[in-house]
C-alpha cells in the first residue's frame, strides 16, 4: 500500500465505519467508491470541492461545474455537469449516506451485509453508467483488504464486563481516570509544560500506535499540530488547543 492510499484510507475510515449504523451502508463499499470516484482523494472535485463520491447537484446551495463522462449505449461521452460542493470530506461521506437512503431506487441495497451484493445493487440502481463500475469497486475492496472494515461493524468485539469494585480496587479504579486540570493548553510562548503536557503527548502517541510527538512535557507547535490531527479524526473542534472537550476525549 502506498503512502497516498494509506493516508487516504486513514482519513476516511471513521466516517465510513459510521455509515453502517446510521444508514446500513458497508464501510468497504463506501471506501471503495470514494477511492474510485475521487482518484484516492486527488481529483479536482475532491481537492477543491471536497466531493468524494461524484454526487451531482448542489449541497446547501453549493455546487461546481466540472468535466466528466458518461456511458450511453456502450459509447463514452464527455460532458459538463454540476456536482455538490462540501466544506470537508466528512460532510461528503455523511451526505453520501443520506443520498443513498433518501433515494428510493437504492432501497434494495441498504442493509446488505456482503460488499459484492451491496455495490452491485447500488450500481444496478443507477449510481454510475460505467458498465464495469461495480467490478472496479470490488477490485479496490479486495486489493486493499477493506472487507476487514465490514467485520469491525458487523462483528463488534465484546466489551469485557467491569469487575465489581471492592475496597481493594475502588481506590485504583477512581485514580485510573485523569481529571481535567482546569486550564486550556495552548502552544503560545511561554509554552505550557509539566506532567499534564506529558499525559497529552502520551495520549497522542497511543491514539495512533506510534510516536508522533516527543514526550518532553512542553506544549509547543509540534504537539499542537498533533492535537489538531487528533481533533480532526475524532470530529472535535479543530483549534490545536486542549480544553475540557479534547481532554475528556483523550482520557
Amino acid at each position: 500500500m502506498s503512502a497516498k492510499t494509506d493516508n487516504f484510507l486513514k482519513e476516511i475510515k471513521s466516517g465510513a465505519l459510521a455509515l453502517w449504523k446510521k444508514f446500513g451502508i458497508l464501510p468497504s463499499v463506501a471506501a471503495g467508491q470514494a477511492a474510485l470516484e475521487s482518484a484516492w482523494g486527488e481529483s479536482g472535485l475532491a481537492t477543491k470541492y471536497k466531493n468524494l463520491f461524484g454526487i451531482k447537484g448542489s449541497y446547501q446551495g453549493n455546487s461546481a461545474m466540472m468535466d466528466t463522462w458518461e456511458v450511453y449505449g456502450g459509447e463514452r461521452y464527455e460532458i459538463k455537469d454540476n456536482f455538490r460542493a462540501y466544506p470537508n470530506w466528512s460532510t461528503s461521506i455523511l451526505d453520501y449516506g443520506v443520498f443513498l437512503t433518501v433515494n428510493q431506487r437504492y432501497k434494495k441495497a441498504i442493509g446488505l451485509k456482503n460488499y459484492k451484493d451491496q455495490i452491485k445493487a447500488i450500481h444496478n440502481a443507477g449510481y454510475a453508467t460505467d458498465p464495469q463500475y461495480a467490478n472496479k469497486v470490488i477490485s479496490i475492496i479486495e486489493k486493499y483488504g477493506l472487507a476487514s472494515w465490514d467485520k469491525e461493524v458487523l462483528e463488534p468485539k465484546k466489551v469485557a464486563a467491569k469487575p465489581i469494585a471492592t475496597k481493594k480496587t475502588a481506590t485504583k479504579t477512581s485514580s485510573s481516570v485523569v481529571k481535567y486540570p482546569g486550564k486550556v493548553f495552548v502552544a503560545k510562548k511561554p509554552y505550557p509544560s509539566g506532567k499534564d503536557v506529558e499525559r497529552i503527548q502520551n495520549a497522542l502517541n497511543n491514539a495512533v500506535g506510534k510516536k508522533i510527538v516527543n514526550v518532553d512535557g512542553i506544549y509547543g507547535p509540534n504537539t499542537a499540530a498533533a492535537v489538531k490531527d487528533y481533533q480532526k479524526r475524532h470530529k472535535l473542534g479543530i483549534d490545536g488547543k486542549v480544553g475540557p472537550e479534547t481532554w475528556n476525549k483523550m482520557f
